[in-house]
């Protein structure tokens, strides 16, 4: 009887166990999809995954994910490493059938700089591409994200996200934003931005859903 006792704080410590009614089997079932794209595949290590759940009806729902790691090692030129592995990360979205339709390109925020700029990733290059995806309904979400760390570091991973089975609609993507041409981006193009350079509309799912009044967030870009 003791062992069976113990057993239940164990497996909330150890194994971010949550109750039953926190997720469902369509939460469950999107995590299926993400993690079935192809270049999931060609991850480096196993993708990290967390299933949506909403632990009270007066918290937010926080919504599926599942990172994918392309690339993590060291490198003679950080900032060109990171951008070419952005456009790597383009292609595998587009040719997985996803729709590219913005990008951000940011210089690294330098640890010594008395005035940083309030955007990117410190002493970092960051290139990122955002994509849409719509599978049975459902609107997925995706960065790829390359990322030169100074002095001699790139990383670059494909983040996705799902709605949660909780929200009022599945697809968080109605007006569809279009695609970015191939070739026509910052992180296309070549070269190393002096400021942060942006391409399309930058829309951008949550990491949560919206809240009992149904606000989806702060601005009309996240959603």
């Amino acid at each position: 009887m003791t062992r069976r006792v113990l057993l239940v704080p164990v497996c909330v410590l150890l194994s971010g166990c949550m109750a039953p009614s926190a997720t469902t089997q369509t939460d469950h079932d999107r995590i299926t999809v993400m993690r079935s794209q192809p270049f999931a595949g060609e991850a480096i290590s196993k993708p990290s995954t967390r299933v949506a759940f909403q632990n009270s009806d007066r918290l937010r729902a926080t919504r599926g994910q599942v990172t994918v790691v392309l690339a993590d090692q060291a490198t003679g030129v950080p900032a060109e490493d990171a951008r070419q592995w952005a456009v790597k990360g383009m292609r595998k979205l587009r040719d997985s059938g996803w729709t590219v339709y913005a990008t951000a390109c940011l210089p690294p925020r330098k640890s010594d700089d008395p005035d940083p700029p309030q955007d990117g990733v410190w002493d970092a290059w960051s290139f990122v591409a955002y994509a849409y995806k719509i599978v049975d309904g459902v609107s997925y979400f995706a960065t790829a994200d390359g990322v030169g760390q100074l002095p001699g570091k790139v990383k670059m991973s494909i983040e996705m996200r799902a709605p949660s089975s909780r929200e009022p609609v599945s697809d968080l993507f109605p007006d569809r934003p279009p695609p970015l041409p191939v070739g026509t981006s910052c992180v296309e193009t070549g070269g190393l931005p002096a400021k942060k350079v942006t391409n399309g509309r930058m829309v951008v799912m949550g990491e949560s859903g919206p809240d009992q009044a149904g606000k989806e967030a702060r601005n009309d870009n996240v959603r």
